[in-house]
């Protein structure tokens, strides 16, 4: 019996997030597969004083908990799948690389591409270039400014 598919899907609150989860959601339901919702939080800045830091990193972390959430309950209504989630803190390329290694029922890593962006292409690109040295699964692109309607016809 073939394994199934697990996307592992990492958001932020941009619309590009919103888009690849739903194209992700689409494409495991039809497989019969799952969604992982991964969220990265950037370290905070040591140079500020410990307790400004250790604000900042609980502010984060709320906002992070409103935006897995709010994509939680949006994986439910596109496709009826409740995604597992994953909070972590870290630089984001190696926290996505992480969370993959760790998983080894990960078999898609998918990104929403969002069309204007300062640095755009930056982490996918760090990412193409790690991914067959530690990591062999695909890389998944999906365009922020997709439809609905295109995804369901994509899918």
């Amino acid at each position: 019996m073939p394994k199934s598919v697990k996307y592992l899907i990492c958001v932020d609150k941009s619309e590009a997030s919103r888009v690849a989860l739903y194209f992700a959601c689409k494409k495991a339901v039809k497989s019969g597969g799952s969604v992982e919702i991964l969220h990265v939080i950037p370290p905070a800045d040591m140079q500020n004083l410990f307790g400004v830091a250790d604000k900042m990193r609980e502010e984060q972390r709320q906002e992070a908990e409103i935006v897995v959430k709010s994509l939680s309950e949006s994986a439910f209504q596109y496709a009826g799948l409740t995604p597992t989630v994953q909070i972590r803190e870290g630089t984001l390329g190696e926290e996505i690389i992480n969370a993959a290694l760790k998983d080894n029922d990960v078999n898609i890593l998918v990104l929403g591409a969002s069309p204007e962006s300062a640095g755009r292409g930056k982490l996918i690109k760090w990412l193409a270039a790690r991914l067959g040295d530690r990591l062999l699964v695909p890389l998944m692109l999906v365009p922020g400014n997709l439809t609905d309607l295109q995804i369901d016809e994509l899918s």
